[in-house]
């Protein structure tokens, strides 16, 4: 049996970009930008691409000899594992650590960062300077957040993890003394003060666990907290539901960095507001 992505192709000369992952049957990226290329009068498709780990190499081999391909965004788990397959990194990818959008270019394939993206749409308008945030994991996700969070001066980053030895890289991303770095079984000690908490981590998701109780918990104690969890999928978290001033939901998040990753695959700038079908808040 052939790989997922080199199955027969009827629309041969269309050009087309993907979302790669494993699994990937859950995305709602190409609801998002088949949506905008509709709108937008835009000759193309948008597909959802399952890659497994093992397919990672022949997948980018076979990719960059079509002349249709236009990129992919890249989700859980080949963030990180794609970097070895590029060519270059913009500088936000490279300070990150992790790649989620790929484009072809002349010199080779190109790697992008645009959860900093997502992350600024989420938090648009709500005032960060100077403000204590908290975050769950310390993943490519988290370090997206802490590199926005950074740029808007904010007084502290509390970030929660499993295992604060392995987190400590995030430490410079940020000015000296900003990022602090502690046990999920602290969540009541890290979220004091905190004006937003964020929840960047898969906890939640389906699929997956459920956030930790003691989060849980902590937030239910700080009810004037601003919550935004990135994930998505369901639209509302356990997280979400436990209280906070103000909900964000991850569909904020995927919006805001698809519209980025849709200038780099289609040369034109979509309008986030116009989407049907779409839930952008819990």
């Amino acid at each position: 049996m052939l790989p997922r992505f080199l199955t027969r192709r009827t629309d041969l000369g269309l050009p087309y970009a993907e979302v790669i992952g494993d699994p990937i049957v859950h995305s709602k990226s190409p609801l998002i930008h088949n949506q905008w290329l509709a709108r937008l009068g835009i000759e193309g498709e948008y597909r959802a691409t399952q890659v497994r780990a093992d397919e990672l190499s022949g997948y980018f081999e076979k990719r960059r000899h079509d002349p249709d391909w236009r990129g992919c965004n890249v989700t859980i788990p080949h963030k990180e594992a794609s970097l070895k397959h590029l060519s270059a990194l913009e500088p936000t990818a490279n300070a990150v650590g992790a790649v989620n959008c790929i484009v072809p270019r002349a010199e080779g394939l190109f790697g992008y960062n645009s959860d900093v993206d997502g992350v600024a749409a989420a938090l648009s308008g709500i005032v960060l300077d100077q403000a204590t945030v908290a975050i769950v994991g310390g993943g490519g996700a988290a370090r997206a957040a802490v590199i926005y969070l950074a740029q808007q001066q904010v007084s502290a980053i509390n970030v929660l993890v499993r295992d604060p030895d392995r987190a400590q890289k995030l430490k410079v991303l940020a000015a000296a003394g900003v990022v602090n770095i502690g046990a999920i079984n602290e969540a009541s000690k890290f979220l004091e003060g905190a004006k937003v908490v964020i929840n960047a981590s898969p906890l939640g998701m389906s699929g997956c666990p459920e956030m930790s109780p003691k989060v849980i918990v902590a937030v239910k104690d700080h009810p004037a907290a601003v919550l935004f969890d990135m994930v998505y999928d369901p639209v509302t978290t356990t997280f979400l539901s436990a209280g906070g001033s103000q909900r964000i939901g991850g569909m904020s998040m995927l919006v805001g960095q698809a519209a980025r990753a849709f200038e780099l695959f289609f040369g034109a700038s979509p309008r986030i507001a116009e989407l049907d079908g779409v839930a952008l808040s819990a």
